[in-house]
């Protein structure tokens, strides 16, 4: 059941940055060319600019949780495995993993209120609510929180791609002067 639920909100999420890319690129094809390209009466859009920015909102707040699920956020592996012994790593990871959560609860709160409070408020150049732009931060952080409470429950994320291509590579697909013992970080 879990894992169905998270397919679905996992390609809800696929879909929605892609098409979110999709509109910022052909929108700024459409303003560069509009703008360059053709005779003065032809301007561009007074809205594209600001769309464009505040689309990018959406992108970064979604694919920010494609990180969470995938473990490749900044971490302080490298400190911790310095300072700590193995048996404590687990605990400040977890540790860690609370504290964000947490964060993400407030953040999500805030932002919910935040973008409530905005829903009267219009955008300068073309009349849509600022409101679906400020959604942008509690619906990511919602996506971000599943991720991380998944993270924080399995000790690792259950649906992280990570394995899945891991297991394809074998020691044949490694160029030999990638095998030298010299190399740090290959085994």
């Amino acid at each position: 059941m879990l894992r169905k639920i998270y397919k679905t909100l996992d390609r809800m999420r696929t879909v929605g940055i892609i098409a979110i890319l999709s509109v910022i690129i052909s929108l700024g094809t459409v303003q560069i060319i509009l703008r360059y390209f053709t005779p003065a009466e032809l301007k561009p859009f007074p809205w594209g600019d600001e769309i464009m920015r505040l689309l990018n909102i959406w992108m970064v707040f979604l694919a920010a949780s494609l990180g969470a699920k995938e473990n490749t956020h900044l971490s302080m592996d490298f400190l911790i495995r310095k300072l700590f012994k193995s048996k404590q790593i687990d605990l400040i990871k977890r540790l860690a993993t609370i504290i964000v959560i947490a964060a993400l609860v407030l953040i999500i709160y805030h932002g919910t209120l935040r973008t409530i409070a905005n829903r009267n408020a219009m955008l300068q150049n073309i009349s849509i609510s600022i409101a679906w732009f400020y959604a942008a931060i509690p619906i990511g952080c919602a996506y971000l929180l599943f991720d991380y409470v998944l993270t924080l429950v399995f000790g690792e994320h259950p649906f992280s791609r990570k394995k899945e291509i891991g297991a394809e590579i074998t020691d044949e697909d490694i160029p030999a002067f990638l095998k030298d013992d010299n190399v740090q970080g290959v085994n």
